[in-house]
């Protein structure tokens, strides 16, 4: 009996400890050892993920994502970065982008939003 209690507690402890949050974290360095651009790195990930969605083309919500302006003003002011982390509610839709791509944007958003 003793054993099957054991069992028992022990599944319970894996079950529960294997839950996590919807929050997934980031990584805080700069993995590429320099400033975090637009045209650089951020530009590519928008062009890839984003203008499905967010062209002038019939825009999602009216945000537009296709200029570095765009981008800047949706990140500093708006909710994009927001967005990007929220894994309630991701953008893009489709699913969170990768921890690495997203901490790029929080090291763009440090780093002053390089052009």
């Amino acid at each position: 009996m003793s054993i099957l209690k054991n069992t028992l507690l022990f599944l319970c402890l894996l079950v529960l400890g294997s839950c996590t949050k919807a929050e997934i974290p980031l990584v805080g360095e700069n993995p590429l050892n320099r400033p975090v651009t637009y045209t650089q790195d951020i530009q590519s990930i928008i062009f890839n993920n984003c203008l499905t969605c967010h062209s002038s083309v019939n825009p999602r919500n009216g945000l537009i994502l296709e200029t570095y302006a765009q981008v800047r003003n949706s990140s500093e002011f708006g909710t994009l970065i927001a967005r990007l982390n929220d894994a309630a509610n991701p953008m893009p839709q489709s699913g969170l982008l990768t921890a690495d791509r997203r901490a790029l944007f929080d090291q763009w958003k440090s780093g002053g939003y390089l052009e």
